[in-house]
């Protein structure tokens, strides 16, 4: 079987308590926009200043994003001179990440947690212009994501990458009456293309080792629901402080001689079924919050981020609702919340909604 193990009744009910809680955030702010298309007409002078200036932002941030993700792969070939072959390199860059041991510096790692900030920018830019400028800025965001994934040689990035063209192809379907073949297509491609950390990693050059590639892929995009039956039946006691649901949070804090301690992703035990922690992020949040927090937390993680697309700019409010499309989509298998470009992608973008906000004011005045 691709997908050992059972799902239980139980299983399934508290899967669906975060999606409960999201969508109830979602009909309680049914009067606040989220979208991907901007209006067919928009007249507002101030709304064209405020694209202009993401416009302008995104130019700037994409390139020097691109060539922070440069340096970092010259330091880490610097300091990498131990492996023998492309296999053991990419093993011995997934192995200093589960242990907590990167090779890259906070200063490069912190920055290069942007990508996810500059994908979602890049894409609102495009669905509001449809320009090829925006499509180029945007495919170079897509490569940046891919290489920061490669130095922990994982694929988290460029799934969270895949998802959002998913919720994008599914909107043009519903809302534009648009074929999603196309978008399908590219969407195919870049599923095979996100599997390289993987194949690299275990050096896969027959047809067997690839077919044993596929299976992998099968297992972590479906057995998200066996995995969290199976942490249910095995679940401790909650510990109520959200040190799973808002990982980097805790980590940032223990650099700052915090009495807590850095942990990683991977520190959770290890699922039986798939091997890793993706018990959906209804598992994060029942560890930390019991099942009540199961409902509740998603729902004001929901609210939060209509509220910030809401008051923000056209731009700004696509790439919020990317963001808060793929956080929904990508639950399904873990909290993104939990990796820390995310965390920092998600405060950049809630960041620049205040900064446009006095930038609204001064105009104004």
């Amino acid at each position: 079987m691709f997908v050992p193990g059972t799902i239980s009744i139980k299983g399934l009910v508290i899967f669906l308590l975060p999606y409960l809680g999201a969508s109830s955030a979602l009909y309680l702010h049914r009067d606040k926009p989220l979208f991907f298309d901007p209006p067919a007409n928009e007249h507002d002078p101030i709304a064209s200043i405020s694209a202009s200036f993401i416009f302008l932002l995104v130019s700037r941030l994409i390139p020097l994003i691109f060539l922070l993700q440069l340096i970092t792969w010259i330091y880490i070939f610097n300091f990498v001179d131990s492996a023998g072959n492309v296999a053991e390199f990419f093993s011995l860059l997934r192995d200093a990440s589960i242990g907590m041991n990167s090779l890259v510096p906070i200063w490069l790692s912190y920055p290069n947690g942007l990508c996810f900030a500059s994908f979602c920018l890049a894409f609102g830019c495009y669905r509001y212009s449809r320009s090829t400028r925006c499509l180029i800025l945007l495919a170079i965001s897509v490569l940046s994501i891919f290489l920061n994934d490669l130095q922990t040689s994982g694929r988290a990035g460029m799934v969270f990458v895949v998802f959002a063209f998913l919720s994008v192809a599914f909107w043009d379907w519903r809302a534009n009456k648009r074929s999603p073949l196309a978008m399908g297509l590219g969407v195919v491609f870049i599923s095979i293309f996100t599997q390289l950390p993987k194949v690299l990693r275990d050096g896969s050059q027959t047809i067997p080792e690839l077919y044993e590639v596929f299976q992998g892929v099968i297992r972590y995009c479906f057995s998200y629901l066996n995995t969290l039956t199976e942490l249910l039946n095995r679940l401790p006691e909650p510990n109520f402080i959200g040190q799973r649901t808002f990982l980097p949070i805790f980590n940032l804090a223990s650099r700052f001689n915090f009495p807590l301690e850095r942990s990683a992703i991977h520190s959770i035990e290890r699922s039986q079924i798939w091997g890793f922690n993706n018990y959906t992020m209804a598992g994060e949040f029942i560890r930390d919050f019991s099942y009540f927090g199961c409902f509740i937390v998603p729902f004001l993680i929901a609210s939060i981020l209509i509220l910030f697309a809401s008051r923000s700019s056209r731009v700004l409010n696509i790439a919020i609702s990317i963001f808060f499309s793929s956080w929904l989509i990508y639950g399904s298998i873990t909290n993104i919340f939990m990796f820390g470009g995310f965390f920092i992608s998600i405060s950049f973008l809630f960041a620049l909604t205040c900064i446009e906000k006095i930038y609204h004011y001064r105009f104004k005045s």
